[in-house]
């Protein structure tokens, strides 16, 4: 897990109504296996060894919004906005084909409803898709150990569903 740290602020712009901010930095260039580059593999490094290959990914801000409305004692729904850097260079895309990590903007609404002795909650998150184009991200031949040279675009889009229920015991 790379190393993260945020601050945020909540303002309670009416009784019934909340809007929230905050700011978060991911460090994924501190865990060799998310942070470095697939170029350790060409220079002998094997996966999963110390200070090995790994996916390249640059450390990123997120920078995110968002709100909640009490309908009612009952019923709250909730809405939010998300953005981050690029992670993934566009020389890094050939090894991100496995986890291709690439959405910047997260849009998300829900809800939660009291019934029956519990909270019913739901929500709807999308990511839409982002690509990012290679750009001599496929290790050609020469050294040899190589891909055959080339490129690998990365494309990933989200949609997210999500219910559940709770009570306290």
């Amino acid at each position: 897990m790379p190393e993260n740290y945020g601050a945020g602020l909540a303002w309670q712009a009416a009784t019934s109504w909340t809007l929230a901010t905050d700011v978060q930095k991911i460090r994924y260039s501190q865990v060799g296996s998310v942070g470095n580059s697939i170029s350790r593999l060409l220079a002998g490094a094997p996966l999963g060894a110390a200070d090995g290959p790994g996916f390249g990914w640059r450390d990123v801000m997120v920078w995110k919004l968002g709100t909640e409305y009490r309908w009612s004692p009952d019923l709250a729904v909730r809405a939010g906005y998300s953005h981050n850097g690029q992670p993934v260079p566009a020389g890094e895309t050939f090894f991100n084909i496995l986890a291709p990590g690439v959405v910047q903007d997260h849009y998300a609404v829900g809800a939660t409803w009291k019934i029956g002795g519990g909270e019913l909650s739901g929500f709807f998150s999308l990511a839409p898709g982002k690509t990012v184009q290679g750009s001599n991200s496929i290790p050609p031949d020469n050294p040899p150990g190589g891909f055959g040279g080339g490129e690998a675009n990365v494309r990933l889009k989200e949609t997210v569903v999500g219910i559940a229920y709770g009570w306290k015991l």
